[in-house]
C-alpha cells in the first residue's frame, strides 16, 4: 500500500519551514494564539515563550489543521510566543482520508487530492509557495488534466483498461 509520503511526493505538495515565527505576546489572560500558516506538519512544532521551550500535551496543545495554539497557562505579559515549523498544501491526515477513499491506490488519491487543490485558491496559493506571479487560472486548468489523468490512471489499476502514466514534465 502507497504513503502519504509517496502521495506527497505524486502532487508536488513539498513542506515549507518556518523558523521562529513571532506569534505573538503574552498579556497573562490570553491563552490562545494562532499560527501563521496550516496545516502543520506532525511533529513539527517547536514553541517558546520568553525564550523557554513548551512542551506540547503539558504546556499547550496545537490543532495541526488550523494552526490555533491553546496554552494551558497565558503567557505572562510581555512574553514573546515563538514557534518553527512546517506547513504544506494538505495535513497528513488529509492525505490520509485520500488514500483511505481510493483504497490505497495512489493514482486515484493523487488525482482526488489534485481536484481538491484546484478548488481552494488559499490551498493552491500554499502548494505554489505563495508565487503570486502565476497564472492561478491557466494552473488551475493545467493541475485540472493532470488529476484527470491520475484519475483515468488509478480507475484502469483498479480493473479497467490500462492508461499512460502521468509525468508531471508534460503539463508543468
Amino acid at each position: 500500500m502507497a504513503t502519504i509520503e509517496e502521495l506527497r511526493l505524486k502532487i508536488l505538495d513539498r513542506p515549507q519551514i518556518v523558523i521562529d515565527e513571532r506569534v505573538g505576546t503574552g498579556d497573562g489572560s490570553a491563552t490562545i494564539m494562532k499560527l501563521g500558516h496550516a496545516p502543520v506538519m506532525n511533529e513539527t512544532a517547536n514553541v517558546r515563550v520568553g525564550g523557554t521551550a513548551m512542551v506540547e500535551g503539558e504546556d499547550f496543545e496545537l490543532d495541526y489543521s488550523t494552526g490555533k495554539l491553546t496554552f494551558v497557562t497565558a503567557p505572562d505579559e510581555g512574553d514573546a510566543v515563538v514557534a518553527s515549523y512546517d506547513f504544506a498544501a494538505f495535513s497528513d491526515s488529509e492525505l490520509q482520508q485520500y488514500m483511505n477513499s481510493a483504497g490505497g491506490n495512489l493514482a486515484l488519491a493523487a488525482g482526488e487530492a489534485l481536484m481538491s487543490l484546484v478548488a481552494d485558491r488559499s490551498r493552491l496559493v500554499t502548494w505554489t509557495r505563495g508565487d503570486m506571479r502565476l497564472d492561478f487560472d491557466r494552473l488551475r486548468q493545467d493541475i485540472s488534466k493532470v488529476a484527470e489523468r491520475y484519475l483515468s490512471q488509478g480507475r484502469s489499476e483498479a480493473g479497467s483498461p490500462r492508461a499512460d502514466g502521468v509525468e508531471w514534465e508534460e503539463v508543468i
